[in-house]
This record gives structure tokens, sequence and C-alpha cells, in this order.
């Protein structure tokens, strides 16, 4: 008997549940606009925005989730549209690039103009200077001022970046941008009875710091090398080309016509990193090897130049935080392993081109096209991508930094994050450059000439001078056979 009226009063209860709910549902479905109770959109009338992109393909979800996704929830009169200036999917079904222009700025024009032009353009740095130089988006300065859009928590590297590319205003914004710092380890440094790299210094005074901690030797695994511009071992000529790309140094002019390499800056360059080869304070091409801790046995730090303390100071990108304290936790787990205690500071710069660090870039900015027709939607997209609420949930994504440098945080305490968002990042690519490497494949063979020239330089057989007279020599030939016929792709470098 007591069942039974316990399961009467149970079904009275979910009776007068249910009543209660259907009486309080309209005030739910009228009054709160909620990701589970969102308007219909077929009740809604949409307005359309279009977001051109230089490359995409058939699916643009990854596209939606990084940009788009959280405005379209929150905006359904608004309906988005996904414009790519280049398909990659159907370049899949041609035998020819032919169809697809070389010339980036070209393909954007085309889905700015017509009936239905783009509002909006996501764009890497080489693009958004090539539209800002043509007149081709409108600043966001006005809009700014206008709405007292709030930029004081801006990362300086994000911020200083974009107004570089509009000559002194900003024409886009940017959520995110990638970085990188000199990450140095403090037990080497100790045992040298040497200071601590500090913020801000200058490639000479990195150079002169990292000779006091390297430790040469013939034996491989004693030898410690004071600097290395990556964590893993790599090709000493394309470290030089990460050292140098501040200056802007080309190889050839942006037509294609005759080779530049043969300066006083080349030649200071090849001259200061050969140099640092030879005296092992860099590593030279297969300067360690890494076949495991114990015979072959695999360790999850192998090949590690800066856990395995084989190098003092690296260059390391803002996801390597999320490594170093990954290896922290699980030390014990890891063989014959002592934790390391390090530091982080700026990458050094260059005296002539202060603040200007290597391994930092912006990817993904967003601008107004001058021919949009839906300008103030195009605005209010951007300003909400760019958003401190957009920017806390940006902050989980450990391999890029967000722009609201109030949400940039590491696992490991009193880690100096400034060193990540301060100097400015690299010089956008001349568009004409990139327009020669797609147009003639072949000319990126002339770095392998001069790689193999580079090599020679360090091992002794050429001088600086004569190498860069042969690299010149016959880069020149190689770009008059480009002239002739763009698609020559040299099989064979050899002098």
């Amino acid at each position: 008997m007591n069942h039974i009226n316990n399961n009467k009063r149970l079904w009275r209860r979910w009776l007068s549940f249910g009543v209660c709910a259907a009486l309080f549902l309209p005030l739910i479905s009228d009054g709160w606009n909620t990701a589970w109770a969102e308007p219909s959109k077929a009740s809604v009338e949409q307005r359309v925005l279009r977001i051109g992109s230089l490359w995409s393909g058939e699916d643009d979800s990854f596209f939606r989730q990084q940009f788009t996704d959280m405005y379209e929830l929150q905006h359904p009169e608004i309906k988005l549209e996904i414009i790519p200036a280049i398909d990659t999917n159907e370049l899949r079904y041609n035998n020819t690039s032919s169809d697809a222009s070389s010339d980036n700025l070209e393909n954007i024009r085309a889905i700015m103009g017509g009936d239905k032009p783009v509002d909006v353009i996501i764009g890497d740095s080489a693009l958004v200077k090539s539209l800002v130089d043509h007149n081709l988006v409108q600043s966001l300065e006005p809009l700014i001022a206008r709405d007292q859009y709030d930029l004081s928590n801006m990362a300086p590297t994000m911020l200083n970046g974009v107004r570089e590319l509009g000559r002194g205003s900003l024409f886009a914004l940017a959520p995110t941008f990638s970085s990188s710092a000199l990450f140095y380890n403090k037990g080497i440094f100790d045992a040298a009875g040497v200071g601590y790299p500090t913020d801000k210094m200058t490639w000479n005074e990195l150079f002169t710091l990292a000779g006091k901690v390297t430790k040469k030797s013939s034996n491989k695994e004693t030898r410690i090398y004071g600097f290395s511009m990556n964590r893993y071992l790599s090709d000493p000529f394309w470290d030089m080309q990460s050292y140098i790309a501040p200056l802007e140094l080309t190889m050839y002019d942006n037509k294609g016509q005759h080779m530049t390499v043969n300066t006083t800056q080349w030649n200071q360059a090849w001259t200061t990193y050969s140099q640092l080869v030879k005296k092992q304070i860099v590593p030279e091409l297969n300067g360690l090897d890494f076949t495991g801790t114990e015979g072959n046995a695999y360790s999850p730090i192998q090949g590690d130049l800066f856990l395995t303390g084989k190098a003092a100071m690296v260059v390391g990108e803002y996801g390597y935080l999320n490594e170093l304290a990954g290896v922290a936790r699980n030390a014990a787990k890891i063989k014959n392993y002592s934790p390391i205690k390090w530091g982080v500071v700026t990458v050094p710069t260059f005296q002539e081109k202060p603040d200007v660090a290597i391994g930092t870039w912006l990817g993904n900015m967003m601008a107004i096209s001058s021919t949009a027709t839906n300008k103030e939607d195009a605005w209010d997209l951007i300003k909400f991508v760019n958003s401190n609420e957009v920017a806390k949930i940006k902050a989980h994504n450990k391999s890029e930094l967000t722009s609201r440098k109030d949400y940039i945080t590491a696992q490991t305490p009193s880690v100096n994050l400034e060193a990540f968002y301060t100097l400015k990042p690299l010089p956008a690519t001349d568009p004409s450059l990139i327009s020669l490497q797609m147009q003639k494949p072949g000319i990126s063979r002339i770095s392998d000439v001069g790689r193999q020239l580079f090599i020679d330089v360090y091992l002794g057989k050429k001088t600086v001078e004569n190498a860069l007279k042969a690299w010149e020599k016959q880069g020149n030939t190689m770009l008059d056979t480009l002239e002739k016929d763009p698609t020559v792709y040299f099989d064979s470098i050899g002098e």
C-alpha cells in the first residue's frame, strides 16, 4: 500500500511540474536567447555578410570554428558566406594551376568586385600590406573612435605590427598571433659563472654571451652549444636565414632579373654565422647524434637540445611553454633525467632594426573591404572576434597567443610572458617575391646553391667573398634560364 501511495505522490509532483513548465515555457522562448532556445533563423530576416579569404576549400568548417561560429550563434539575423579567392578543391581537378593567378592581390580583387563583393577580408601580413598600399581596405580608426572600442589591453606585438602594415594606422585587427622568445638554461649559466641573458639584447650581445657558455669538445656527448636557433638540430644555412629575416635581405630582385647577394650585409651575415658554426657556438649540420639516451632506448625528450642540456639558449615558440611544463610534471618518469631550471626573455634584435623579432608573425587579420556593401556588420564581426570575451576562449589555445594580453597565460608560475608580446613581428614579405615563386617554382633552387656554398665556407673550403661571388654568378645564370622558360626546375645545381 505504501508503495502505491508513494507512486501517486510522485505522479502528482511530476504533473504539477509539467503544468508549471508548460506555463513558464512561453516566457523562456520570448525572453531568453540561449544556446538551447535560439530563435528560429527562418523567422528572422537575414542580412548577408560575405567573408573573403585567399585560400579555402569545399569544407570550411575549421574556418568557421576559428572565426565565425560564436558570432553566428549570437546573431541569427546575419548569414555568413565564406568566399575563397582560390578554391583549392577546384585546383585538385585541374591539370595545371593556370586557372589560378599567381598574383594573390589579383585573386582577392576578383572577389571584391561584381554584384556580390566580399565585406570582410582575412589575410596575412603580405596580403594586408598589399591591400593597404592599393587602397583596397578601409581604415578602422574612425570606427574605433566612434564606438570607443577598447584597445588598451591589446598586445603590442599585434597592434604595432598591424600599424606597421598600415603606415601608422590600423586597417585590420587579428584575434591571435604567433610568437617566439629566447629560453635559457639557468644551470649552464650558473656553472659557467656567467650572468643570464636579458630582454632586448642585440644579436651581437647574444653571440658574445653564447661564446662564454659554450663547451667545445670533440666528444659530441659532452659538447654544449651556447645558442641554437631551434631546439632540434637543423641546417645552419636555414638557421642563418632566420637570423637575417628582420633585415629583409633578398637573394634576387623582385622582378627575378638579377642576384642581390654579393653585398656588405650578406657578407657580414655569412661571416658572423659561419664563425659561430666553426667555433661550435651554434650547431653544425649533424652536430649531434640522438639515437637515444641509453643505446637505442626511446626518451620523450630525445633530440631536444634544450631539455637534454646540449644548448644553453634556444629560440622557442609560445607552445614550448606547455611542453616544458609537461616535462617538469613527468620528470620522475624520464630515466636519468634531472629537471632543468630555465628562464625566458625576448629574442635578440638587430641594432638597425630595433624591436623586430624573429619567429613572430601575424596570420589571420580581418579587414573591411573598400567595396563592402555591409560595412557596419563587417565592423561588428571584427569587434566581436577581437573582443575580450572571445579572447578568454582563445586563451585555451597553447600554440598561439590571444591578442588580448590579459588572457595570455602559462602553466609555469612567474614566466616572463611579456617576452612573447612586446616586440614587433617580422616585416611582410614582398608580394612580388611571392608571385615569382609561384610563377617560377625553379627559382627556389637558387637557395639550394647558396646552402652548399655556405657549407663550403664553414668547412673552410671557400672564403665568404668567393662563395658569394659564386652564388651571384650561378644564380644569375639560373635567373636568365627562368626568364626564357619559367617551367625549368634545375634537377642539377652543381657548378
